[in-house]
């Protein structure tokens, strides 16, 4: 075999992708970093990713879910002579045990949907899809879940590799 430029040129950056993938300091956000199954204890976003958050929850889910996302049930209301609830719990917990009890086991992707196509109430879908994932990060955080280096991806597919745990 005869070696050209051309080969040598296509050997290098062979071996130039071979070490990127296999080195340990993949690029945040890069395909490679998101290739395995991860659970959200392994620090699945950034500080700074759920500052953002943090910022779009107080702007569009602190009226139903407050302060700390612990959710707000339905008033009682005086019925007769007896004290009953009025329906379910408006708006469920979406931080702490309670939350992570309910989505433990399910992926990330499944929560940012539900997120998506059905909050905020009455304007479902009218954040983009970053800001989505942002307010994800704050939950967690909310939920005493580790910080990482890399932000939590707005990519379905991506979101589908980690897995929320108690």
């Amino acid at each position: 075999m005869r070696v050209t430029h051309a080969t040598t040129a296509a050997a290098f950056a062979a071996a130039v992708l071979v070490s990127q993938l296999v080195g340990s300091d993949l690029e945040v956000g890069s395909d490679a970093a998101y290739a395995q199954q991860r659970s959200v204890a392994d620090g699945v976003y950034t500080g700074d990713q759920a500052r953002r958050g943090r910022d779009h929850y107080r702007k569009r889910c602190i009226l139903c879910h407050l302060d700390n996302g612990q959710g707000r049930e339905a008033e009682p209301v005086i019925v007769g002579q007896s004290l009953e609830r009025e329906g379910d719990p408006e708006a469920p917990p979406v931080a702490g045990e309670a939350f992570l009890k309910k989505w433990n086991g399910r992926t990330a992707k499944a929560l940012y949907d539900t997120m998506r196509t059905t909050m905020p109430v009455g304007s479902a879908g009218s954040l983009s899809p970053q800001e989505y994932a942002d307010v994800l990060a704050y939950l967690l955080e909310l939920s005493k879940l580790p910080a990482g280096q890399q932000e939590l991806p707005a990519a379905p597919d991506r979101l589908d590799l980690i897995t929320i745990k108690q």
